[in-house]
Parts: structure tokens; C-alpha cells; sequence
């Protein structure tokens, strides 16, 4: 337990975002790692959030006015089956070194879940595993956790390096079509219409109609994933790449052409234009490729999602191969029948609860969130 001159030492204020932007830089520089990402990050999750002006609390000691420790508290607007609920995305916690002793982090987050529950009907936030102690003696609330989701493209890669290479390669391309014909035969079953795939670098209105129509019987817990925030929250950078692969339905109209399937992309194009908005948007993942791997950060599906979503990742998958990745993965965390629909498309659990969910809610949130499951993927993390 903390001495009473030890706990007397520690205070947390306010940040001025304006005048105190240059100290929370360089803390989380110092700190946080990648500094060179750092200031990007204020400007984008700080100055320019769509869903209002975060907040910085930042701990210091004693007389002194320089900041020792930060931690940020964003908003995003989440629906829990028909109620619009204000949530803070918590970010950015960080201690110096010479304070990372209990005391100090402990205070930090007991008041930003004071402060945040001021503001917020719900706080929530994805701290690293070595943290959960402090945040839940804080008085947070472990809700589960992202699960990584991973599905081989190229199995002979991932077989034993003694066995010869040209038998590695004749077992992996047989399992790759085994896989192939077992994985894709429910999605070829639920496609009874003309289905068209394409590239894009934004989302445009088809998105917003997706997401409107998304909520219809809408039960549970889930972020708002609209054009405004997929395009605020999956800008490109120097730091990532992102592009959206989308599904559409062409137009019913007969006499319609229809629209030729763009040709795949290479990790180094960029995504094709808009298709025309005529088309109905039935699924969408947002993707960036690592290496070999294509990592999805966002997927959505049109209702009944047991009839889309099959169908969104096995042409996903498709175009991942083609493209020359070895692996697709995803972290999600979400209700048993969407993790069903993901194990039956060929994504295996290769992390369970690998990033830690924490919750905290006010009073009246606790009857209106009781027994609704959650829909997370890496769209609601700040990074």
C-alpha cells in the first residue's frame, strides 16, 4: 500500500490540448514507442475526432507542472440495440518509468474513470494484458477480449521444413484445394444472385445505407460504422494502407450490363473507383496488407449475415490468393453464431482473447447492456 506522502504527491488535471501538445507528444514518444507516429496520432484522434473533443488527463507530482503520465478518453457513439449510447474510447496510458510503481497508475485511471463516467454513459478500452490488475482494481470491468482469427492461404508454408520441398509443395497445393472445396461450398449455396467485387480507397453512401439497414432487429452492442466514421477512422497514412473490399449486388434492372469484376489487386496498387451506387452493398471488409498476410481491421455484412457474410469471405479469400497472401486473419470478438460462420469459412482461432476488453457504465447502462453481446473489431481500437 502506498504511503500517505506518496499518495499526497500525485495529482491528474485537465490537459489543455492547445498548450499542452507538445508535453503529451513526447511523453508518448518516450514511453509508447514509435515516435515518429506520435504527433500524427494527436492530430488525428485528438484534433480532429468527428464525434467531439477528446480529453487528456495527465498525472503529475508534486509542485511540478511537467506531466509524468497521460491517458486519453475519445468519444464514439456505439448503438446498443435501439439506444444510441455515448461511449469514451479510452488511449494513449502511459506512465514514465520511474513512476511505474502502483500508486501512480492506479490514480491515473481512477480518475479517468471518474471524469469519463461524467461524460460517458459507457467507458471502454483495450489495455495490455500486463495492465488488467491496475484497471481493475481501478474499477473496471474485464469483458472478454479480441480473439485472432487466421485463415491459410498456402498451406505449404506452414508445413515442416524437414519434408522435402517438392513434396511440401504437392501436399500443400492438394490441401489447398480440399480446403478450398470444404470452405466454399456453403457460400456457393447462398449465392442465388449475381454478386459483383471491387477495390475501393473510401466509402461512399452504399455504406450508409448498409449500416442503416444493418440495425433493423439490431440486439446488440456495436459502433457506429458509417461512411463519416469508416472514412475518419481508415484515412491512409504513411504508417498504413488501407482499402475496402466490398460486395455488391448488381441492379435488377435486365437490360443491365453487368459490371466486368476489376481485375485483382497487387499490395502495391491502390483501390479502384467507386462502382456505380446503383448496386446494392452487401458486405465490406476494410484490409491492409503485412508481409504476406492480409489483415481485415473491419468487415460488415448485409442481414442475414448467415447468408452474406459466407459469401464476403470466401471471395475475399479468393482475391487474397490471388494476390499472392499466405494467410487472411482477423480480430473480432462478437456472438457464437458470426464466430460459427467464421470457423465454417476456414479462420481458425489462433490467439484467444489475445487483446483484453475493459468496461465501465454508469447505473441505468448496466440494465440496458445486461446480457447483449458485443460486436468489436480493430474499427473500435485508437490505433
Amino acid at each position: 500500500m502506498a504511503s500517505a506522502p506518496e499518495q499526497a504527491s500525485y495529482r491528474v488535471e485537465p490537459a489543455d490540448l492547445d498548450k499542452d501538445a507538445a508535453q503529451i507528444v513526447a511523453l508518448w514518444s518516450l514511453n509508447l514507442g514509435h515516435a515518429e507516429r506520435r504527433q500524427a496520432k494527436f492530430d488525428w484522434f485528438y484534433r480532429n475526432n468527428p464525434t467531439g473533443i477528446p480529453q487528456v488527463l495527465l498525472l503529475k507530482q508534486g509542485q511540478s507542472v511537467e506531466p509524468i503520465g497521460t491517458v486519453g478518453l475519445g468519444g464514439r457513439i456505439m448503438r446498443c440495440g435501439p439506444h444510441s449510447v455515448r461511449a469514451g474510447l479510452m488511449a494513449d496510458f502511459a506512465v514514465n518509468i520511474q513512476h511505474r510503481t502502483l500508486f501512480p497508475a492506479l490514480t491515473l485511471q481512477r480518475a479517468v474513470l471518474e471524469q469519463g463516467l461524467a461524460r460517458h454513459e459507457l467507458l471502454y478500452g483495450f489495455p495490455n494484458a500486463k495492465s488488467l490488475p491496475v484497471v481493475q482494481r481501478a474499477g473496471f470491468d474485464v469483458a472478454g477480449g479480441l480473439s485472432r482469427y487466421v485463415r491459410v492461404l498456402r498451406t505449404q508454408d506452414y508445413l515442416p521444413n524437414w519434408l522435402p520441398r517438392q513434396l511440401r509443395r504437392g501436399l500443400g497445393g492438394g490441401l489447398d484445394i480440399a480446403l478450398r472445396l470444404r470452405h466454399g461450398l456453403l457460400s456457393r449455396l447462398l449465392l442465388r444472385e449475381h454478386a459483383q467485387t471491387a477495390w475501393l480507397d473510401r466509402a461512399d453512401a452504399r455504406f450508409d445505407s448498409l449500416w442503416a439497414e444493418h440495425q433493423v432487429g439490431n440486439a446488440g452492442v456495436i459502433g457506429v460504422r458509417d461512411s463519416a466514421f469508416l472514412n475518419w477512422r481508415f484515412r491512409s497514412t504513411a504508417a498504413h494502407r488501407y482499402r475496402i473490399f466490398t460486395l455488391v449486388s448488381a441492379a435488377s434492372d435486365p437490360s443491365r450490363e453487368p459490371a466486368s469484376r476489376p481485375a485483382p489487386a497487387t499490395r502495391q496498387s491502390v483501390g479502384i473507383a467507386s462502382m456505380p451506387t446503383a448496386e446494392k452493398l452487401l458486405g465490406y471488409a476494410v484490409c491492409e496488407t503485412d508481409g504476406t498476410s492480409l489483415q481485415v481491421h473491419d468487415l460488415l455484412a448485409a442481414n442475414p449475415a448467415s447468408r452474406h457474410l459466407p459469401i464476403l469471405l470466401r471471395l475475399l479469400t479468393r482475391d487474397a490468393r490471388r494476390q499472392g497472401c499466405r494467410s487472411v486473419s482477423l480480430e473480432f470478438m462478437g456472438e457464437s453464431d458470426l464466430v460459427t460462420l467464421l470457423l465454417h469459412a476456414g479462420f481458425r482461432v489462433r490467439e484467444s482473447r489475445s487483446q483484453p476488453v475493459i468496461l465501465a457504465m454508469s447505473a441505468p447502462m448496466r440494465a440496458v447492456m445486461q446480457n447483449r453481446s458485443w460486436y468489436l473489431t480493430r474499427a473500435d481500437v485508437d490505433t
